[in-house]
């Protein structure tokens, strides 16, 4: 956003919003207007804007006094018909053109210039078929999913579903914060001579700075425990799943193509949440719903929610239609006979890999991993080096690259990934 562009009425405006994402979003949606009112000879920013729309307010002809509620359809139009995105180089879909003059809506009613618009001039988001529409799992897919995914994806999937958060949410989950809350389970569970119960807990959503009322199921529990005790922790990052949000998309992508699920729409991480809402319909209360997909709700609500535990409650009756492996309540024979046959695989691996160290000479075993990334594109770290040379009274100094070898470990599991993806192609 330009200086110009930057008015104190923007900046304003921006700042009431909840979080980043929105103000760059809103941000964005308000440039679009800024280059139609450019192109009609109108005030080009906030502050000349509101100036503007004050005075005509006072005006008793209609059609200036409500000149900005009548030019917002004319937008409207422009955006699809007239317009030319740089992404599709062509005008706007009905729905992205309604999210943009929704935008300038909400300028003007922040500033108390609520524009009247006619129902029909412009169509409400709800009611615009959207362009892309999602995959909705049911549990049976993702049952198979599940069982077509290692360790790693098998925890993040069964995560997945039991917390129903956005993709931003999920992957900043803390490594240390799931670690404190297993141990505390594990140690109330011990001293009350009880199983492991769902564990509860709180987060604040990034996006809409909302509480929101999270569960671990059994089966999760189960699977957290072994993935906290066979993947340490990724360099300094200090998050449960060291991925980014585009990785959680691709896993649920790829768990779909192995287990051949046929997709009514897209996949993507969303979609785990609206499979969590979707189960929770006509059998959980909207407010506890709400409170547990962390949607606003009343405080006063929510202080009742929690004093009478009814998230908790409704999660335990949930729990055996969510759960991957048709958890019985009663201990999971199959999950636990699944995880031991992957702790036996890991540690045969480990094994194997402690086997070559001591048989293969190790230049052999950097050339022929220097070979395979070269082969497949694996990205190995590089260090200068700087070697002196003497040449009388000079000192010339010639440089030479040195590359920092990964443990074998390492370069197996992304060769692997590679490997992987290659025959999904």
């Amino acid at each position: 956003m330009t200086s110009k562009e930057s008015s104190k009425a923007i900046m304003e405006w921006l700042g009431s919003m909840k979080n980043e994402s929105s103000r760059a979003q809103y941000s964005s949606r308000w440039q679009h207007w800024v280059t139609y009112c450019k192109l009609n000879g109108l005030p080009d920013n906030g502050d000349a804007q509101l100036k503007d729309i004050k005075q005509k307010r006072l005006s008793n002809d209609n059609s200036e006094k409500y000149f900005y509620d009548n030019l917002l359809p004319k937008f409207f139009v422009w955006l699809t018909t007239e317009y030319r995105s740089s992404k599709r180089n062509g005008p706007l879909s009905e729905n992205g053109a309604a999210s943009i003059a929704t935008a300038v809506r909400s300028f003007f009613a922040y500033h108390r210039y609520a524009l009247q618009i006619k129902k029909e001039a412009i169509p409400s988001v709800d009611k615009i078929t959207p362009r892309y529409k999602d995959h909705q799992f049911d549990i049976f897919q993702l049952r198979s999913m599940f069982n077509q995914g290692d360790l790693k994806e098998r925890t993040i999937l069964a995560c997945g579903k039991d917390l129903w958060l956005r993709t931003g949410d999920f992957v900043n989950i803390s490594r240390n914060f799931i670690e404190n809350l297993l141990r505390r389970e594990q140690e109330k569970a011990e001293n009350e001579k009880r199983d492991t119960d769902i564990i509860e807990f709180e987060l604040i959503t990034k996006k809409e700075k909302e509480s929101a009322s999270c569960h671990f199921s059994r089966e999760s529990i189960l699977l957290l425990k072994e993935y906290l005790r066979t993947h340490e922790q990724n360099g300094h990052s200090q998050k449960l799943f060291p991925l980014t949000e585009d990785a959680l998309n691709d896993l649920l992508r790829r768990l779909a193509e192995k287990a051949k699920i046929t997709t009514s729409g897209r996949i993507r991480w969303h979609c785990l949440r609206k499979f969590g809402i979707t189960i929770m319909h006509g059998k959980v209360t909207e407010p506890v719903m709400k409170y547990m997909v962390g949607k606003h709700i009343d405080h006063s609500l929510r202080t009742y929610i929690q004093g009478n535990r009814e998230t908790y409650t409704a999660f335990k009756k949930i729990e055996p239609l969510i759960s991957l492996t048709e958890f019985s309540g009663n201990g999971n024979l199959q999950l636990t006979k699944e995880l031991e046959e992957l702790k036996k695989e890991r540690f045969k691996l480990l094994a194997s890999l402690k086997l070559m160290e001591k048989i293969t000479p190790k230049e052999q075993i950097e050339k022929a991993m220097i070979e395979l990334a070269q082969e497949y594109g694996i990205k190995l770290q590089t260090e200068i080096k700087m070697p002196q040379a003497r040449y009388g009274t000079n000192t010339l100094m010639i440089p030479r690259i040195g590359i920092i070898m990964p443990s074998i470990e390492t370069f197996l599991t992304e060769l692997a990934d590679i490997l992987e993806k290659t025959a999904l192609k």
